[in-house]
């Protein structure tokens, strides 16, 4: 089958919007109305039992997993009804280029789970029906833990792709570095910006891309195309607006899911009834696998795979025809009990940097 008769069997995607009226983050600051943008692919069967949702990750939206959506894919359309969602601050959903700049509320990982569960429970009018699988990579799969956490009884099964529990200082301190050189920009202004700061934003964007992939990659990889990769990223969070890049980084930099119940991460992973699936990348360097395993322990209905790529925390992203994209479609299926079949992770690729 050819690539191009794949993607046209992939349902088309239908664009929604959900608005959240008087909407107050954990910070105590409230927004007058959220927006929670989504798009779906396929329809709900009778019972309501077959949404998959899918969260983004941090320099992600709701466009980022497509290639991993579609029959015969690891979201496949013929047994589910997928919906990636957008989280607040990118997409289509609320962010500070909305107008409020910096102004805009310092919102967490746990707002986002919030928004994205009452999108789910009463924009797409689910009510008290579980959602069959709820599935994310990086910060995806933080906010995926927050919901499971937070609402048991509410999610069947999970995804947890590249994730951790919270976030280190390897992320910390490379974001921070991140916000150092956007401000180095001569349009950023202290952050009251009338042109955006392009020129730090690449260099940004270029900076993240070798903490991304493992330090095997980067020995072994041809420079020239670590040069075109570097320069995909910068042109990726080029793309945003600064400060909507920079609400989410602080979001994702700092998440804890222990926080809440007083660093004891015990207790708060027992609170989960859903089946999981863990599934880092073993040379993952960003959040690193020591956290997933944590997890894994943890977590009391759980299957734990890692994936063995030298593209590290990118591991996740569908790319045509390499093996930790066949690996990860085979152990989504084989964990979501469907029957393996020829991989379609063919297309193009998304330019966006994992996080």
């Amino acid at each position: 089958m050819s690539a191009s008769n794949e993607v046209r069997q992939r349902p088309a995607g239908v664009e929604g919007c959900f608005a959240l009226d008087g909407f107050r983050f954990e910070s105590g600051e409230t927004i007058e109305q959220l927006r929670v943008g989504y798009v779906t692919y396929g329809r709900l069967n009778a019972a309501r039992g077959n949404l998959l949702i899918v969260l983004p990750g941090t320099g992600n939206t709701r466009h980022s997993a497509i290639e991993h959506v579609g029959p015969g894919r690891a979201y496949d359309t013929d047994h589910y009804c997928v919906v990636c969602t957008d989280s607040i601050g990118g997409g289509s959903s609320s962010q500070p280029r909305d107008g409020l700049g910096s102004q805009f509320p310092r919102y967490s990982i746990r707002d986002m789970a919030r928004a994205q569960f009452a999108l789910i429970r009463d924009g797409l009018a689910m009510g008290d029906t579980p959602v069959a699988v709820l599935a994310g990579a990086s910060m995806g799969a933080f906010q995926t833990l927050e919901w499971l956490v937070n609402y048991p009884g509410s999610v069947r099964s999970a995804v947890l792709m590249v994730p951790a529990w919270r976030s280190g200082n390897i992320i910390r301190l490379t974001t921070a570095r991140m916000f150092e050189i956007i401000a180095l920009d001569s349009r950023w202004h202290d952050g009251r910006y009338s042109e955006q700061p392009d020129a730090g934003l690449r260099a940004a964007g270029r900076h993240y891309f070798a903490w991304t992939v493992s330090d095997e990659y980067l020995a072994t990889a041809d420079r020239a195309r670590l040069d075109a990769e570097a320069a995909a990223s910068g042109e990726w969070f080029a793309q945003w607006d600064a400060w909507n890049l920079i609400r989410r980084y602080q979001a994702s930099t700092a998440h804890d899911t222990s926080e809440p119940f007083g660093g004891d991460l015990e207790r708060a992973l027992s609170r989960i009834d859903a089946e999981v699936l863990v599934m880092p990348c073993a040379q993952d360097r960003l959040l690193g696998v020591q956290g997933a395993r944590q997890l894994a322990a943890g977590i009391a209905r759980c299957q734990y795979q890692e994936i063995d790529s030298t593209k590290g925390h990118l591991a996740w992203r569908a790319v045509p025809g390499s093996a930790q994209t066949e690996f990860v479609t085979r152990q989504v299926r084989a964990f979501l009990r469907l029957p393996q079949s020829a991989l379609a992770a063919r297309g193009s690729q998304d330019a966006a940097p994992a996080g």
